[in-house]
Parts: C-alpha cells; structure tokens; sequence
C-alpha cells in the first residue's frame, strides 16, 4: 500500500495540444512532490517533441516515470492519492476517495467484494432454481463448506446496498490462497485487480452519496488544499448519511477474527443496524 502524505495534480496543454494529467508525489514534502511534477512535465514534453516517438523512446520514458516514482525495482505499486483521514497503525489506513466516501486501506485484513453469486452460467442458474435458494445462502453455504474443509478459515458475511462484502481470516495480500479464494467467492474482477496494482484491501467506511443531492465532491489540486476544500461537503454529507448503513452483517463462519481495526469497521459502517437502510 503505498498512500503518499504530499500530493500534487495537474492538468497541462503541451505545445502540440495534447492534455497531459501531471502528478507529483512525496513522503516527505509539497516541495518534492512539485518537483517531480516538474520532472514529470519535462519527460513528457521530451517525449512530445518527436513527431512520432520511437518504440525504444517510449520504453525510456516508461522507465523515467517509474524511477521518478521509486518503483523501478521490486512489484508495481499503484499511488492512492486520497486525502489522508486517520492512520489506525501501520498496516490500517483511512482515506476519502475521488467522491467523497472513506476508505480502509489495510494489508492485514482482507476485504472481498461480490456483487453477484454464484456466477451466472447456464449450469449456476439451473441449479439455483432446482434447489430454490436465494444467492445469499447460496454464498453463506460456500463459506461454511470452505470452513469445514479448512479449519483455520474463517470469515464474515455483510450484505451491502447491491451484493455482498466478506472479510477472510488469515488471507496473505496477493497470494495464490487469495487469487483461490476471489475466483470460488466470484469476487468482483475490477476490485481484485486493484487489491494487485494497489497492493492493499478497500473498503467503503460511508455511504455512497449518489442521489443524495449533493453536489460533486470538490476535488483537490494537492493534498494539503483537501481538507479545506471538502469541509463544508463533508458536513453535508455525514448530514444526509446519518440515517445510512453500509453493510449489515448476516453471519460469521469458521473461525472468529479478532481485529480491533474489525470492530472500527463494524461501528464505523453500522454494520449492526438492523433498523438502517443500506446505502
């Protein structure tokens, strides 16, 4: 996981025309994190100077960005660049994504989303209606038979406005157990695949803000401005989202998970208000 504190964005029009996203980013300071905006500018403007760049100049420029990043040894980490909200230990952190919501960023448990179970081929759908069960006890009965052949698993099923979210005990971030576990839960493909270029698991801590009549989320030109920026929506927002759940849990299964960052999560998403609507 890899949440830089110091971030800049910038839209610029080079002299060909082309629209270039810039970003910069640092650990350590907004000067730095400038600084590789600027060198960032400065690779792409090299790059735009020939008419049509070469395949070895453009493998160049690749490699550039990336030791600009830090990145060029070692698995590729993608940059979440979301205003910083509470760091709850080292491997726990909460952010506020690109439309308002907070996030769990943590590498120590892991979250699973599922928007639909089981998968919808012709064998899944005949079975579903020859045995007359709902997707959700067919997903529970998944989970309890993986705990049965498997006694150090261990898991939580929570329902959300439009699937599922579970939490697996004892998952390694981007093992082979994982890729195992994603593909027999069908877990959502987008969302795995961004557990791999982000290197962590997310979670939404707050409701969606869709049809609430907010108006967009205000996005930031750096991480210092966020903040300020956000304050009044945000108040708006935690307004409108007070009657809201997130998930509701349904049942665990297996072997219990003792977390502290768990029970942050279960009272941060009211995820035992049976009596709030899910959003």
């Amino acid at each position: 996981m890899n949440i830089p504190p110091f971030w800049i964005k910038e839209r610029r029009r080079f002299r060909n025309g082309i629209l270039v996203r810039l970003r910069g980013v640092s650990n350590n300071s907004m000067d730095e994190a400038r600084e590789k905006l600027e060198e960032r500018a400065r690779l792409w403007e090299q790059l735009l100077a020939e008419p049509k760049a070469s395949a070895d100049a453009i493998e160049s420029f690749r490699r550039s960005l990336r030791r600009l990043d830090g990145k060029d040894s070692g698995p590729y980490s993608a940059d979440i660049l979301e205003a910083l909200e509470q760091s709850l230990d080292p491997e726990n952190v909460v952010t506020r994504n690109r439309y308002g919501c907070l996030v769990l960023n943590s590498t120590r448990l892991c979250f699973a989303d599922v928007d639909r179970f089981p998968p919808r081929g012709l064998k899944q759908r005949l079975a579903a209606l020859f045995h007359g069960r709902r997707d959700e006890q067919r997903l529970l009965a998944t989970l309890i038979d993986m705990s049965r052949r498997d006694e150090h698993f261990g898991a939580r099923l929570y329902r959300t406005a439009h699937g599922w979210r579970i939490i697996l005990r004892g998952v390694e971030l981007g093992s082979a157990q994982q890729r195992r576990l994603f593909a027999a839960l069908n877990v959502d493909p987008l969302y795995a695949k961004l557990c791999d270029s982000q290197q962590c698991w997310r979670a939404r801590l707050s409701p969606k803000p869709f049809h609430l009549g907010l108006p967009h989320f205000p996005q930031a030109a750096d991480s210092l401005e966020a903040p300020e920026a956000s304050a009044a929506w945000v108040a708006r927002y935690e307004e409108r989202t007070a009657h809201l759940a997130v998930c509701r849990l349904i049942d665990s299964v297996g072997c219990g998970i003792a977390d502290p960052v768990l029970d942050y999560h279960d009272r941060i998403t009211r995820a035992s208000r049976r009596d709030l609507p899910l959003g």
